[in-house]
Order: C-alpha cells, then sequence, then structure tokens
C-alpha cells in the first residue's frame, strides 16, 4: 500500500496537546495568569483608554458560591474582558455585603441558646465579622478559579469603616433635606428573625388560609333602611382572611359609590353591598333571604359615603366601638364589600385610618403573641389565634360563614416563613415628602439605559407603586441608625454636627465603637437637645437595612474609590432580575435622594440558574451546585 492516507494531505502542524486535559491544565494557566499579574498589566497597558466602569453587586458572605454565581461572574467577566481588549480602562473591584440577619443568625445557632443568653453585643458582632470574613475568603477562592480577573486583594467589605462612614453620609443628607423621618405605621415584620422586613426582602408564595363573614352589631340603623322596616337587630356583615388581626379591628370600610343593602336572613338584617348579595348567599348557603325594598319594590340603597359615621361594637374587643368609614382600595370583586379595618395590621387599612382619624390598635408582640390588649386572646400565637378566634366568633353566632381560600401571600427572603403586617416604631425614607419618587422615575426614563430595554417598565412600575421604605432592623450585626435621643425627654437629636461626628468615628474606629463609647466621648460639647437642653443622649439601638447598605456602594466604592480610576455614576450594574426590587432600586433611591443623579449609567440584568425542578437556585434554598463539581 505505501503512505498512509493522512502523510497525503497536507495538514497544519501545531504543539497542541491531543487532548485539552483541562481538569488538569485550566488550573496552570489560572496560576500563571496570576503569576504574570494579569489584571494589573491589563490596567497598565489601558492606563489612558477611555474608563469603563462595571461596579459589581456584592454578594452576599455566607457560604459557598454556586452556579449561580458563576454565571453572574462570568457574564461580568465577559464584559469587562471585551472592553479591555478593545482598549478601555476596566478596573474592576469585587465587593461583598457583610451585615444583616442571616449571619447572625448562623452565629446564634452555633453558640445555641445559653450562650446567646450571655454574650454581650461587641462579641456578638465580632463572632458575626469572622463568620464573614471566613466565607469572603471562600467565595473569593471560588471566584478566582472560574479566571475571573479582578483586584481581588482590595475588595470593597461593608463591614469596614470607610464603608460605614458612607452609609451616614448619605443618611445625613437625605435626613437634613427631610426624607427620613421616624413614624409609627405598618410593616411587614418576620416573627421568627424579630425585625422588620423592607418590600425588597419580601417574597411571595401560596397560603391556605381561612376567609371568614362575621357580622358586627350596629348601634343604630339609617333612617332609610328603618323607614323600610328594618329593626334593631342590624349588623354590617365583613368579610376577612385574616381572623388573627379581628382583637385590633376600629373601623369597617366600605367602596365610597356602591350601593349598599339591608338582606334580611334568619330574622336578623345584614348590611352588605347589592352587587355581592347572590355570591355571599350562595357562600353562606342561605336557603332563604330578601333585600329589604322599598314601597315601590325595588331594593332600598345607600352609597357607601353616605354611610360615614354608623358605629358597631367591635367584635372582639367589646368595649370599644368602630367607626364605618369608606375608602377607594375596597373593590367588589369578592367579599361583601365591606372590609374589616384594622390600621395597626394593613398598609391600606392604615392610610384610610389616617384619613379618617381612626385610632390604631396594635396587640401584637415582636414574637408573634397577642399583648393584653387582645383581651381573652392574650398570649396566643397569631397562627394558633385564627381557629380560636373563629371556633369562638361561631359560639358568639356572629359567624355567618367560614371557607378556606388559596392565594398569595408575603413571606421572608431569608427564613421563607409567612409575615404578618404590624405596625411599629420604625424609620423610613418618604417617597413623596421630598420628590423623591417622582425624580427617581424622571431618572429611570430619561437618564438611564436599560438592557433590556422593557426592564426602564419593571423597575419604574416598582418605584411608582412602593410605600416608604422602612429602612430601620432590630438586630444588632449591622451598621447602626445614626441617630440620638435625648435621655430626659426622649426628644430625636441629630444634626450636621453630630452625623460629622459619627462620620469621622466610624471612619476611624468602625461602627463597633458605636456600641462601646458612650456619646460624650465623640460628640461635641456643644451638642444638646434642642427640646429641653440635656446633653445627656443615648444612641438608637436599630441597625440599617441591609438594601441601605449595599445600596451606598455608589458612595462607599466609586465616590471613595475614585483615585483607583473607580467613577461615579458607573457605567454599569449587572445583576439578575430580581435585582430591579432589591440593589438596582436601593442603589438609585439613595444616590437621587443624595445627589439627584442615577449612580449607574446603563443596567443589564440576567436570568438566573435553576434547579432540575425549575426554581432558582440561591443559599437559602439550599438547591445550588458547587462549581467545583461542574
Amino acid at each position: 500500500m505505501g503512505n498512509s492516507y493522512k502523510e497525503t494531505m497536507n495538514l497544519p502542524k501545531t504543539d497542541f496537546a491531543m487532548r485539552a486535559n483541562l481538569p488538569e491544565n485550566e488550573p496552570k494557566r489560572l496560576a500563571k495568569w496570576e503569576e504574570a499579574d494579569l489584571y494589573w498589566k491589563v490596567l497598565e497597558k489601558n492606563k489612558d483608554g477611555e474608563p469603563f466602569v462595571l461596579h459589581d453587586g456584592p454578594p452576599y458572605a455566607n457560604g459557598p458560591i454556586h452556579i449561580g454565581h458563576a454565571f453572574n461572574k462570568i457574564l461580568k467577566d465577559f464584559v469587562i474582558k471585551s472592553h479591555a481588549q478593545r482598549g478601555f480602562y476596566t478596573p474592576y473591584v469585587p465587593g461583598w455585603d457583610c451585615h444583616g440577619q442571616p449571619i447572625e443568625h448562623m452565629v446564634e445557632v452555633t453558640l445555641g441558646p445559653d450562650k446567646m443568653a450571655a454574650i454581650d453585643q461587641p462579641t456578638l458582632r465580632r463572632l458575626c465579622r469572622e463568620w464573614a470574613e471566613k466565607y469572603v475568603d471562600v467565595q473569593r477562592e471560588g471566584f478566582k478559579r472560574l479566571g475571573v480577573n479582578a483586584d481581588w486583594d482590595h475588595p470593597y467589605l461593608t463591614f469596614t469603616p470607610g464603608y460605614e462612614a458612607g452609609n451616614v453620609e448619605i443618611f445625613k443628607k437625605m435626613y437634613l433635606d427631610g426624607a427620613i423621618y421616624r413614624g409609627r405605621k405598618p410593616i411587614h415584620w418576620c416573627k421568627s428573625c424579630h425585625t422588620a422586613l423592607a418590600e425588597a426582602e419580601i417574597e411571595y408564595s401560596d397560603e391556605t388560609s381561612p376567609s371568614i363573614y362575621v357580622k358586627f352589631k350596629l348601634d343604630t340603623v339609617p333612617g332609610v333602611f328603618e323607614a323600610a322596616g328594618v329593626d334593631a337587630d342590624a349588623y354590617v356583615l365583613i368579610w376577612t382572611t385574616t381572623p388573627w388581626t379581628l382583637p385590633a379591628n376600629t373601623a369597617v370600610s366600605l367602596a365610597p359609590d356602591a350601593d349598599y343593602v339591608m338582606v334580611e336572613v334568619d330574622g336578623s338584617y345584614l348590611l352588605m353591598a347589592l352587587d355581592l348579595v347572590e355570591q355571599v348567599a350562595e357562600t353562606a348557603g342561605w336557603d332563604t333571604y330578601r333585600i329589604v325594598s322599598g314601597a315601590d319594590g325595588e331594593p332600598v340603597a345607600l352609597k357607601g359615603r353616605e354611610l360615614y359615621g354608623l358605629t358597631y361594637t367591635a367584635p372582639v374587643r367589646q368595649d370599644l366601638k368602630g367607626t364605618v368609614i369608606y375608602g377607594d382600595h375596597v373593590t367588589l370583586d369578592t367579599g361583601t364589600g365591606a372590609v374589616h379595618t384594622a390600621p395597626g395590621h394593613g398598609q391600606d387599612d392604615y392610610l384610610v385610618a389616617i384619613e379618617f382619624d381612626i385610632p390604631l390598635l396594635m396587640p401584637v408582640d415582636d414574637n408573634g403573641r397577642f399583648t393584653d390588649e387582645a383581651g381573652q386572646f392574650a398570649g396566643l400565637d397569631t397562627d394558633e389565634a385564627n381557629p380560636v378566634i373563629i371556633e369562638w366568633l361561631r359560639e358568639q353566632g356572629t359567624l355567618v360563614a367560614e371557607k378556606s381560600i388559596t392565594h398569595s401571600y408575603p413571606h421572608c427572603w431569608r427564613c421563607h416563613k409567612p409575615v404578618i403586617f404590624r405596625a411599629t416604631d420604625q424609620w423610613f425614607v418618604s417617597m413623596d415628602k421630598t420628590g423623591l419618587r417622582e425624580n427617581t422615575m424622571r431618572v429611570i426614563e430619561n437618564d438611564v439605559t436599560w438592557i433590556p430595554e422593557w426592564a426602564s417598565n419593571r423597575i419604574g412600575s416598582m418605584v411608582a407603586d412602593r410605600p416608604d421604605w422602612c429602612i430601620s432592623r432590630q438586630r444588632s450585626w449591622g451598621v447602626p441608625i445614626p441617630v440620638f435621643k435625648c435621655a430626659k425627654c426622649n426628644s430625636t437629636v441629630a444634626t450636621e454636627e453630630t452625623f460629622d461626628a459619627v462620620i469621622e468615628l466610624f471612619r476611624t474606629e468602625g461602627a463597633d465603637a458605636w456600641f462601646t463609647k458612650d456619646p460624650s466621648e465623640y460628640l461635641p460639647k456643644s451638642v444638646a437637645c434642642e427640646v429641653c437642653g440635656s446633653h445627656e443622649l443615648v444612641p438608637e439601638k436599630d441597625i440599617l437595612d441591609v438594601w441601605w447598605e449595599s445600596g451606598v456602594s455608589h458612595t462607599s466604592v466609586c465616590r471613595y474609590r475614585a483615585d483607583e480610576g473607580l467613577t461615579f455614576p458607573a457605567d454599569m450594574y449587572l445583576e439578575g432580575s430580581d435585582q430591579h426590587r432589591g440593589w438596582f432600586q436601593s442603589s438609585i433611591l439613595t444616590s437621587v435622594g443624595a445627589y439627584g443623579v442615577a449612580p449607574y449609567k446603563s443596567v443589564m440584568h440576567c436570568g438566573f440558574t435553576m434547579d432540575a425542578e425549575g426554581k432558582k437556585m440561591s443559599k437559602s434554598a439550599g438547591n445550588g451546585i458547587d462549581p467545583a463539581d461542574v
């Protein structure tokens, strides 16, 4: 035969190995890049080029990385390296979110209840820092193994003194401008984590809840109904899916322009929306009922707003009187058109109560248990209370109907347990007092490039609809709310002088000093309560929301580290699509609030890596895959 076939072909010659042998060769390549200082060499090569700064969103320092982290970091690496190859100057400072409840919780679990009961706050904070430092190192090695080039030796960490000082700078500006206030209003409360939650810390999943119809005894009957034969045995029929909030009832809300009628059932008269009578009758299983009519045979009806001012005996606290009011939040798609209103346990309830000067009751403590203010139900957990209250209503003869419904309900993003609405004293960023909502909407629409373009509508609708931002948390591991209270008269003390002193304290000693030093040690002697003149001040105990903390990275990183080539605004933020309600939003709110501009020129979002069941991979769900295994 002569020569083999391959020797008759003109093939290229190469030194490449026959097999890539990646498991062995890839680590060698990464080691070569590191030894050659490749990241810094690229920066030096492009030092005169136009800057392109992709600002890194901080992953949470709690556990090893999973494929979702890899997807995120590799996408960023694509963007940065492609710009570097085109001659752009591309400094990339990675960061970590190091404060917050999950780290504190893991330390608590590790210590156990006995040691936790004896530990002081500075010691707890030290242990939390050590936990975060451990996982910063673990995650950093994981990211380096992916081949991502960055300034790994000088990352930004949210517990470092300079970063913590940046929190106070933004707080100072927004507080002195009137955008931050302390108020008592309903917020999402996690009774498992014992803290307030912001909108960005809420996730929704289905819950099965009791749906009940309850009659509240009216004190008087409107004249038009009385003339049509309605006697004193008259009630307003309400509907609710949260029986546990009935001890906090102070009002019933009606739809202002809907027609309300009296329905006679078993000798009693029940006030409800005309449009819902048939639906209620079917749910309650009424064999016979009668809508009270006039001489002409037409139903006697009054508009919701015409019934304003009627009073009734409260359903649980029968020593109290409630008031019939009206509000645009009442719809006629389900229920009775008469909504049980507990201003201490719901946003809509709270807002309509403010409008009509309705008192606010909130008989639930931090653990989700009823206080003495709940009468005979004191001591019950809110979950335990539902069946107990329903049975009590049945015994009282006021329960008209009961069924179960499945509906979307808010859950805590960390422990994944249902949350409750609970009115407490918290610190808030006002969305409207200083025009923050309007200004942010304008910047979203006009000043930022959104990739994909429709993301502008996504974050815009979230900002348009969000309530005031609750930024206080009842935990230990975080940056404290940087204000003081007067020890004598309890007034808030927060001035330019006090803020500047705290900024200097945090920058030199870190936020731990807040918990170990007396205010007299670092505040100017001239600082005093403006109300009573006392110099004895007490530091605020609450800490800042971690979304606030990560949000101010535009200042604590991009502005503070400008000498390293970082820019404000950054050229791009790139994260998962969930950050439209998280980091993208907290960043733009704090930046617009403090400076009137967006912290980024463009925002790109990506999707998520999913597990075999189609669920997003996350540390809290425990369904991630280690990239090293892949």
